[in-house]
């Protein structure tokens, strides 16, 4: 029996991107004659929920699922399939606007190419990823990059907001060279907090944090290295911590950021390594998972290392 491929695409994605290479993967699929449903996404969560289905009734060794999109969309899928109890592999072709998920793990942006490894594709590859259980909403959920608690919510939440937005152009290479200006719009208004950090059994706390950010690789906002020390499959999480600093400051270490990545070296930055990671807020600040921003809360997590498989 033929293979069947359930393609789940964004065309809202990366700009239009994820209707164009939407367009196009449909196209190569009915020129090779090769059996596929498609799946466009109509509203937030909306991929989640396809997902979940899909995870719910689909045979393995019938069906594939392949998720266009950004890192947001792939988020919703894999979270989705969690949700089923599914451990259906899933291909990837990234069609958002920062990529950082793909950049980590090195998938191909030619999606001819990534499309071919995908049909081709014989035995899926373990992908480390992080769950979490979140015990302010008693919720359990799965994230891929990163999943952090202050200013870097803000940043998301502004970027949110601007999405429709076109980029300006590259910033020293970044495809998402407007998330710098977000950067500096979310900074003016920022607000620091204390938290209390458990990594697998030490608990310190820590004040005029502005950020917390829990990493499963280096990057965040399109190619921003935040966590120089961070890989993908390197078998670990980290928090990585960020306190209060002045714009001056914050202007004196962009450079550092976007080049050799030794603002992580500096006083204002401290990473800690781990498998089993508790935070808890002690005040409600707003949060992000993969990008998605999360309500305001004085949130209390728990996380530790899990993953997927993936076509590639």
């Amino acid at each position: 029996m033929d293979m069947c491929y359930h393609i789940i695409a964004n065309f809202n994605a990366g700009a239009g991107k994820g209707k164009r290479i939407g367009l196009d993967v449909e196209k190569i699929m009915q020129e090779k004659a090769v059996p596929f449903q498609f799946y466009q996404t109509k509203y937030p969560n909306h991929a989640y929920e396809l997902a979940q289905e899909l995870g719910e009734s689909l045979d393995g060794d019938t069906d594939r699922i392949i998720v266009i999109g950004g890192d947001g969309t792939l988020h919703e899928a894999i979270s989705g399939l969690n949700e089923a109890k599914s451990g259906l592999p899933i291909g990837y072709l990234p069609a958002g606007t920062g990529n950082d998920f793909a950049r980590s793990i090195g998938l191909t942006k030619d999606i001819k190419k990534g499309l071919r490894a995908i049909l081709k594709a014989v035995e899926p590859e373990e992908i480390e990823c992080m769950k979490y259980h979140d015990h302010t909403n008693d919720k359990d959920g799965i994230a891929l990059n990163s999943m952090g608690f202050g200013l870097d919510a803000e940043v998301n939440a502004l970027a949110s907001d601007t999405k429709s937005e076109k980029n300006g152009g590259s910033v020293l290479g970044l495809e998402n060279s407007s998330y710098l200006n977000k950067i500096i719009g979310a900074f003016k208004e920022r607000k620091t907090y204390s938290v209390a950090v458990t990594i697998d059994g030490r608990t310190d706390t820590y004040h005029d944090v502005l950020v917390t950010g829990v990493m499963n690789h280096p990057y965040f906002g399109g190619g921003i290295k935040i966590d120089p020390q961070s890989a993908s499959n390197n078998h670990e999480l980290a928090v990585m911590l960020i306190f209060d600093l002045s714009f001056l400051t914050l202007l004196r270490l962009l450079p550092l950021l976007l080049t050799t990545g030794s603002h992580a070296k500096t006083r204002y930055f401290k990473r800690i390594p781990g498998k089993n990671i508790t935070i808890k807020l002690h005040r409600p600040v707003l949060g992000q998972a993969d990008g998605e921003v999360l309500p305001p809360a004085a949130y209390h997590m728990d996380y530790a290392l899990t993953t997927f498989k993936l076509w590639k």
